[in-house]
């Protein structure tokens, strides 16, 4: 940290405390610390996990008497922006250019001298500036990724390297440079997964982004050796091109580690690949900063404090269900527990949290994880997936002689985790004795704010709000920030069922589904289809995409 920052280290530790970030239990234990590390004291709360370079940066913003901005929430900057200053001089500096408005010059700053940076800019550019408070680390990745983007166009690049490539017939070029592209034009759409299909006569590449597949290129046939060339830097077999095969390599992009799961199946036409990017040392956000609903915030908050018994994440693969559960691990009161976990893969690193990965040649899996836990002295264990017999038994197991297990199970609605549980042979009396609640998710597309359009609803559309007074709806029409979509990032949708006595009762009783709606019903449960509705309604998200995601049964929330 510079000198300015050191002189407020202790009141942003006093702000903390008084902004409710930090209780008086958890700073006692960063101090102790800190008379071993020597750390300074705001470095050494985000590294231990008690508070997250977001919640620092609100609090410098306050200090600053400066607006915190979600770097995740802005747009590209201009060509002409990002040309004013070079890449270094932001980066010593600490500050990204922004855009320039009625003649003043917005910038995000990091950890820096604020009087310094906009002397440096007056003297450099003769602007003035408008100053907004960012996240330290993200500041200077976005500094690194965007004008690597400035200063490397890698659409060009990678539209230069296939037609290089199409014209070596003899295979005398290794196609390296056409992959370093592939990943970089993929982390600059903020794509999870990168999809490489072949055709009869081509090859598709598509990426995931948002949640949604969108077609990005297609290449000529000569270029299915770049499938060869993938599975040989994820040390897979390219002999075999008749069984389904996984592999792994690590990348460095834009100075961020990513673990790159790759994954084929045979097809008609060839081997069909999927690349999985996985960034290593994500930041964990807190439950406040997911986009859960204050009420219900509240209600998750007490379900992560129970002292023992088991809380489900219930939603499809990509629905953000581990992303709800590792940042239920930051709810106050977590920082004096055991907490143990066991995934696959370990998705988010966790300061003060013992995090192992699933082995199974090695014969750690699930259901031996957890045995092996409960010699541990736990008092919260993760478990990734329940997906057999061993495992469930083993979470109920551990549930039942007092912890509390956290863990998600692949159905598609809160009711439907008694069935599956009774399904795995789990009898209807433990399950009732253990099951503390559900909470069931989606990610629905946020309406991109740089194109975002009001229209009025159609009856079609009106059908779905069921009588109530809507005249307005929202859309994006596409712009160059969403790359075209009318989306850009995404927030949950989601119900929640906390077991009640009365409930509980019932699951023991081995009632039906439409015992236990009833019983909901009566408990102020609200549905996964009016939390959708109400974000189409508050112009958050498009009623296509709710659709999307819950088809027809929304017409029943």
């Amino acid at each position: 940290m510079n000198k300015e920052i050191d002189k407020k280290v202790f009141r942003i530790g006093d702000s903390l405390l008084t902004e409710g970030f930090v209780s008086e239990e958890k700073m006692a234990i960063a101090l102790q610390k800190q008379q071993v590390t020597g750390e300074k004291l705001g470095e050494l709360l985000v590294r231990l996990g008690i508070v997250s370079e977001y919640d620092l940066g609100q609090v410098l913003a306050q200090q600053r008497e400066l607006e915190f901005l979600d770097i995740e929430t802005i747009a590209s900057p201009a060509k002409d922006v990002l040309g004013l200053f070079n890449q270094q001089f932001c980066l010593r500096r600490s500050f990204l250019p922004l855009k320039i408005e009625d003649g003043l010059l917005h910038i995000l700053i990091g950890n820096c001298d604020i009087e310094a940076v906009l002397q440096d800019i007056v003297h450099q550019t003769g602007l003035n500036c408008v100053v907004f408070q960012g996240e330290f680390s993200k500041v200077q990745q976005s500094i690194r990724h965007f004008y690597f983007f400035f200063d490397h166009p890698v659409e060009d690049l990678f539209q230069r390297e296939i037609k290089k490539l199409a014209k070596d017939t003899d295979q005398v070029i290794a196609p390296d440079n056409l992959i370093e592209h592939l990943l970089h034009l993929a982390v600059k759409q903020r794509a999870t997964d990168i999809h490489i299909q072949p055709e009869q006569k081509s090859l598709h590449i598509s990426f995931r982004i948002d949640g949604v597949l969108r077609p990005i290129f297609a290449l000529p046939n000569e270029l299915k050796r770049l499938i060869v060339a993938v599975k040989m830097a994820a040390n897979m077999d390219i002999s075999d091109t008749l069984r389904p095969q996984d592999g792994s390599f690590s990348a460095d992009i834009l100075e961020t580690s990513f673990d790159v799961r790759v994954s084929t199946i045979v097809t008609d036409f060839g081997e069909n690949m999927v690349l999985r990017l996985l960034p290593n040392g994500m930041h964990v956000k807190g439950l406040s900063q997911l986009g859960f609903y204050q009420t219900d915030l509240d209600l998750i908050n007490s379900l992560f404090a129970h002292p023992h018994g088991i809380l489900l994440m219930t939603g499809p693969t990509g629905s953000g269900k581990s992303t709800t559960l590792h940042a239920g691990l930051r709810c106050p009161g977590m920082e004096s527990k055991n907490i143990l976990t066991v995934e696959d893969p370990i998705e988010y690193k966790l300061p003060i949290i013992n995090q192992t990965q699933v082995n199974r040649k090695a014969g750690y899996k699930f259901d031996s994880a957890i045995r092996h836990f409960l010699r541990h002295d736990p008092d919260v264990m993760l478990v990734g997936e329940i997906r057999d017999n061993e495992t469930a038994n083993a979470a109920i197991t551990a549930a039942e002689t007092g912890h509390l297990v956290l863990s998600t199970l692949h159905v598609n609605s809160v009711l439907g985790v008694v069935s599956r549980l009774h399904a795995l042979d789990i009898p209807p009396q433990m399950v009732a004795d253990t099951l503390i609640g559900v909470i069931n998710q989606r990610l629905a597309r946020k309406i991109c704010n740089h194109c975002k359009e009001s229209y009025e609803p159609s009856p079609e559309e009106l059908e779905y709000f069921q009588g109530r007074d809507v005249s307005v709806l929202y859309r994006g029409v596409g712009c160059k920030h969403c790359d075209g979509s009318g989306f850009i990032g995404r927030l949950p949708v989601y119900e929640i069922m906390q077991v009640t006595p009365a409930l509980a009762a019932q699951i023991a009783a081995k009632a039906n589904r439409g015992q236990l709606a009833e019983t909901l019903a009566t408990e102020n449960f609200v549905p996964i289809g009016s939390v959708a509705l109400r974000r189409v309604e508050e112009g958050a998200t498009t009623l296509n995409e709710v659709i999307r995601l819950l088809g027809s049964s929304l017409k029943g929330g």
